[in-house]
């Protein structure tokens, strides 16, 4: 009789297996753009936007490993950011809502001993710090392209009226997580929503993950010094990552203006992110092309390089990443040995 731990395994197998053929499926797709930007950039600049993306991943990956342990997840650090990294790639190129990456983390965490409800309120806390640094971009990026290019009245509603609404939707986040009466609430009405919809009852693990956020947050409160070190590495995060498009520029022509590149980069993620659609396939690249040539950046060489950084910010990681999966796989220990998480 096949026991848990071998059943564990082979659901462990299956989704890297297909996990990874998604993966290469969205490289294949995209080529034909790939073998252009192999033509036409200076090859001498690539490595070091590539250096500038491994130190990204570095630090995204350790951001995650420091969220975790303010919710007491007792798994070795350099474990955590391991997972941090492949789940976070996997993210990155497969824009589905974080479902391929928190898959990743539940199985693979799971088999750690760490409570589902510690690993989604770790991951909900993680990706609200690293949502920050996108709302820190968002207004300068609006704000530059509203004075340095004038747009029409309806085009300067609508950009102010996103930005609001972003806004809007990050504050509430924060009182969500920070505030746990709003949490409460927020919670009640999930919690209706689902019996609503689902016809499922699920007040206990809602409550549970509730309780979890709280001890999060308290554990933030406490030690003040870790959640320091989350904001910055979440920072130095966004920053290499912002150079590392830069120097994907340079490697295609003149260098851009700072203020461009911050803009046209933070609304072609955002586009991206928000499309849904594998790695923002075709989406991401449009949006940069498109806001860059508005800024006045020549159209083919914003296109290219918005090709050339996804080749090194999400199909190179990406291919990095695949090396990690046995090892993952070897060392895992099964649910009865693994350890334990901290009251």
């Amino acid at each position: 009789m096949e026991t848990r731990q071998s059943k564990s395994q082979r659901l462990l197998v299956g989704v890297v297996l297909v996990l990874t053929l998604l993966g290469l499926t969205v490289i294949a797709l995209d080529w034909k753009e790939i073998r252009q930007v192999v033509v036409a950039a200076n090859w001498k600049l690539v490595p070091v936007a590539l250096l500038f993306t491994a130190l990204s991943y570095t630090c995204m990956s350790y951001a995650f490993a420091v969220s975790n342990r303010l919710f007491s997840v007792k798994m070795a650090l350099h474990e955590l950011a391991k997972i941090g990294f492949v789940s976070q790639v996997l993210n990155h190129l497969l824009s589905s809502g974080g479902a391929a990456g928190y898959s990743m983390r539940f199985l693979t965490m799971g088999r750690q001993g760490v409570r589902t409800q510690d690993i989604l309120a770790a991951s909900f806390f993680h990706f609200y710090v690293t949502s920050l640094g996108m709302l820190s971009l968002l207004p300068a990026g609006v704000a530059y392209v509203l004075l340095r290019h004038p747009l029409s009245g309806s085009m300067t509603r609508a950009l102010g009226f996103g930005m609001v609404l972003m806004v809007a939707i990050f504050l509430l986040g924060t009182l969500t997580v920070f505030v746990r009466p709003v949490r409460t609430a927020v919670i009640h009405l999930v919690a209706r929503a689902g019996r609503t919809v689902a016809r499922r009852d699920i007040n206990e693990p809602l409550a549970e993950f509730n309780d979890t956020i709280s001890r999060g947050v308290d554990g933030a409160r406490r030690r003040p010094a870790r959640f320091l070190a989350l904001l910055a590495l979440v920072s130095a995060d966004w920053i290499f990552s912002l150079i590392a498009m830069a120097f994907c520029f340079n490697a295609l022509g003149d260098p851009i203006k700072a203020g461009v590149l911050v803009t046209g980069y933070t609304f072609g993620v955002l586009a991206g992110v928000l499309s849904m659609i594998p790695g923002g396939l075709g989406v991401q690249e449009g949006s940069m092309a498109g806001i860059y040539a508005l800024l006045g950046v020549p159209f083919q060489q914003a296109v290219l390089a918005a090709v050339l950084f996804r080749i090194v910010y999400y199909f190179v990681p990406y291919l990095v990443s695949l090396a990690f999966y046995r090892r993952m796989l070897r060392q895992l220990p099964a649910p009865e040995t693994a350890g334990a998480i901290e009251p």
